[in-house]
């Protein structure tokens, strides 16, 4: 085989190199990026009045994460349901970015639990335990009801208040009890009646 023809075999092959090395360039710095390569932004899904686990999941599956900045009361939506998320909803951001949460601790309005016929220390825990405060108002005497036991509440059971409201306690001190000299009393001015004497 003459150098020409070698000549011409190496120039073949370093061409045939060449064009390897740019096409893998090729795919590795312009083809490669394009087809893999990450969204400049992200649309903020709404996770409004979701749960807030649930919120997570869906935030995630489109890139972003959560964060619970802030939790408050609210009479009208479920516990741990999403009241607000910043971003909004349809809002472009970088991929990865953070959509920051404020969730629901619950409602604010509790109805009075029953606590009639409890005694103190009963109705204290259970007004307590709904959050309630708790005062006696007055106590009486009452044939019904034993002695330190609840005889009503203000407001009465069932009514709906705002959690750490006042509810106020009557209790009884149980029947009036007659002194024997009451009885004596009564008794002389039955079998003798006035101006008999």
């Amino acid at each position: 085989m003459d150098k020409e023809k070698l000549r011409k075999i190496g120039y073949c092959a370093m061409i045939g190199l060449g064009i390897i090395l740019i096409t893998a360039f090729l795919v590795g710095q312009v083809i490669m990026p394009i087809i893999f390569a990450k969204p400049k932004s992200v649309m903020v899904p709404n996770v409004l009045g979701s749960n807030v686990g649930k919120a997570k999941e869906i935030l995630q599956e489109a890139g972003l994460y959560a964060v619970v900045k802030d939790s408050l009361w609210s009479d009208t939506a479920k516990i741990e349901s999403v009241l607000e998320q910043h971003p909004v909803a349809g809002e472009m951001i970088k991929p990865e970015g953070t959509v920051y949460l404020v969730i629901c601790k619950g409602s604010q309005i509790v109805a009075v639990p029953t606590v009639v016929g409890y005694n103190y220390e009963e109705a204290f825990a259970t007004l307590r335990t709904a959050g309630l405060r708790v005062a006696v108002a007055d106590s009486m005497h009452s044939a019904s009801f034993p002695r330190n036991t609840v005889m009503r509440t203000s407001p009465p059971s069932g009514s709906r208040v705002r959690k750490n409201a006042m509810v106020s306690l009557y209790m009884s001190m149980g029947p009036e009890e007659v002194r024997a000299e009451e009885e004596f009393d009564i008794t002389e001015e039955s079998e003798y009646p006035p101006g008999t004497y």
